[in-house]
């Protein structure tokens, strides 16, 4: 059964062989013509990647009582993030105006500084980048497994974003809409991580997402912001739009110290001024001029929204920062003082760390644990009739599976890619299948802190027969069933020829509290599917990750509201899963004969 939001995806591969030339097209008289609200100048900006490569240029507005925060007509927006496409905009009167993207439709009402849609994810969908067609979901691109269909619940959601109530000022002149850069970029990046930033110089786009900034913003890019003062304009509108994105746009996990004391409820702003002198002392920071002191805010704000490893809102963690400068020992020292500081007035935040600290301690003995029962290295282990793969990330050389299924290069193996986890899985399972003496295969994550949910798929798949995911999107209250498919072979085809590959094994994860992200997303689904779980209650870590613009050019990662994970029962799963077989201690993942024994009593029993 075709979803809504599927049916606009196919809407958007029609509209897409159709592109709007004209940036500023209108399809309708301006019933109330308007002008520039303010005076502005405008400036011509390179557009680049990641890697610094020109990507075009693109038009900047700067209004006068503004002068540091760039704005951006909503059409050259759409153009630059998906080469090709535009948004038609028609004037609706009374301020109002529609926005028609590729996918979807919003309104705009710049006299109130609203945003309503009714199919908000396909407005800013640019996932047909990706996979033609697919919706605005998760899909890391790697080769072997892609979007098939979804179903979601309720299939229409009307969304209204009051932008006005965070000080946040939509402009208009004409016909034409104009968003600050940084407010629409946060309105727009998705799961894949497309998204944009300006550094005061340049504009910086991913196209290949979080595989271009897995190791934070590029060093060019980074260094024209390191200055020791930003703009008191800057400074305001920074914070505002970060009390924007993190009110509406954040995952809500459960278990932040900000969302126990009424995040969502009250918004960012309000919920710091509750929450006594670690909450003021962190919003008089972010809203300093003062560079040092804004990124100590930046990193006790990240204390107040630790959720176990996803959000990370401190600057200076995400970007390529040169550490021999006098700006980022600087830097550091002024984090280091806010952040002890800090401790004093949240006594509560010591819990906290004190969690952290002990899975920090617990994957060490594992690995100890590990190295002293099969050595050191060692990602492959067989006792008896069980084998044991070693899985320590779900990550993969996507360029080098690219490159595979393009034919320009060998299929990765142990061999030539040994660091390369989704080729030792492969690896592990095929030395299995193959070993007459093997009936039980166990996948250890008991120290997998998370990667691709591509990966997840392909192994549910694999063990289970099944490559769907559960989700809700918390902004829009809409759970997600999706389906995805894996081309099993490896033959660059997804057909019936895939289900022929099968694994006659008993099937068991290794799960510990290290089990975090990814690793919590797997036994969440595996025990859903029927596949025992060993171990300890897995880290949780629910949502997925966005890797987010600030408004002045820095970057930070946190809970997005996109994709919060669910089980089959529809819970979330951040607390973190069961197991079916408890182990006490990090010696007691590696007694062999405990683990087949049980899981020789468990298929028994089915």
């Amino acid at each position: 059964m075709m979803s809504r939001l599927m049916a606009v995806a196919v809407c958007c591969m029609m509209l897409l062989t159709a592109c709007v030339e004209d940036d500023n097209s209108s399809n309708s008289p301006v019933p109330e013509p308007q002008t520039a609200e303010k005076n502005y100048v405008e400036r011509w900006v390179p557009v680049v990647d990641p890697k610094g490569e020109a990507q075009g240029t693109v038009m900047l507005r700067f209004y006068d009582d503004m002068p540091s925060v760039a704005y951006i007509n909503v059409s050259h927006f759409q153009t630059m993030m998906y080469p090709g496409t535009a948004i038609q905009t028609q004037a609706l009167g009374e301020g109002r105006y529609q926005l028609t993207s590729p996918c979807g439709t919003a309104v705009v009402n710049t006299d109130k500084d609203t945003f309503d849609s009714d199919d908000y994810e396909a407005f800013t969908n640019m996932m047909d980048m990706v996979q033609p067609g697919m919706p605005n979901v998760s899909l890391d691109g790697l080769p072997l497994v892609r979007w098939k269909s979804m179903e979601a619940t309720p299939q229409k959601v009307h969304l209204t974003l009051d932008y006005g109530k965070f000080g946040i000022d939509i402009r208009v002149d004409g016909n034409d809409v104009y968003f600050p850069l940084a407010t629409i970029a946060d309105l727009y990046t998705d799961i894949y991580m497309h998204t944009a930033d300006y550094n005061g110089q340049q504009v910086m786009v991913a196209p290949m997402g979080a595989e271009e900034l897995e190791d934070g913003y590029p060093k060019f890019f980074i260094a024209p912001i390191l200055k020791e003062t930003r703009t008191k304009d800057m400074a305001t509108f920074a914070y505002n739009n970060l009390c924007f994105t993190l009110t509406n746009f954040f995952g809500y996990p459960g278990r932040t110290l900000l969302e126990k004391k009424g995040l969502k409820e009250k918004g960012l702003d309000k919920a710091l001024k509750d929450y006594g002198q670690a909450g003021e002392m962190t919003r008089q920071l972010l809203l300093s001029t003062n560079m040092y002191e804004y990124i100590g805010g930046t990193n006790t704000l990240g204390c107040l929204l630790n959720d176990g490893g996803h959000t990370d809102t401190g600057i200076g963690h995400t970007s390529q920062m040169d550490s021999s400068t006098d700006f980022y020992k600087t830097m550091g020292n002024t984090v280091k003082a806010k952040l002890e500081e800090f401790y004093g007035y949240c006594p509560e935040y010591a819990a906290l760390r004190k969690v952290d600290e002990d899975i920090e301690a617990l994957s060490s003995k594992l690995i100890e644990a590990r190295i002293a029962k099969i050595g050191r290295g060692v990602t492959y282990y067989k006792e008896g009739n069980t084998a044991y793969c070693l899985f320590n990330a779900f990550d993969c050389d996507f360029a080098a599976w690219r490159k595979f299924y393009k034919g320009e290069g060998p299929k990765p193996t142990v061999e030539n890619h040994p660091n390369d986890w989704l080729a030792v899985l492969l690896d592990a399972l095929e030395k299995a299948e193959k070993d007459p003496e093997v009936k039980n295969f166990v996948l250890d994550i008991s120290t997998n802190g998370g990667g691709s949910e591509d990966i997840v798929m392909v192994i549910t798949s694999l063990m289970c027969n099944k490559a769907e995911a559960y989700n809700e999107n918390s902004l829009l209250g809409m759970k997600q069933k999706i389906y995805y498919e894996v081309d099993r072979n490896l033959d660059g085809k997804f057909d019936e020829k895939d289900a022929e590959v099968k694994y006659d094994l008993n099937f068991a994860l290794l799960v510990s509290a290290c089990s975090f992200s990814c690793g919590n997303m797997l036994p969440a689904l595996m025990k859903d599917f029927g596949i025992p779980l060993i171990g300890q209650k897995t880290g949780g870590g629910a949502c997925c990750v966005l890797y987010n613009p600030s408004a002045d050019g820095y970057a930070y990662r946190y809970s997005s509201h996109r994709s919060r994970l669910m089980n089959q029962k529809g819970e979330n799963v951040d607390p973190g899963v069961e197991p079916d077989l408890k182990l006490e201690t990090p010696e007691e993942f590696f007694d062999f004969q405990k683990i087949t024994q049980f899981i020789e009593r468990f298929y028994s029993s089915k």
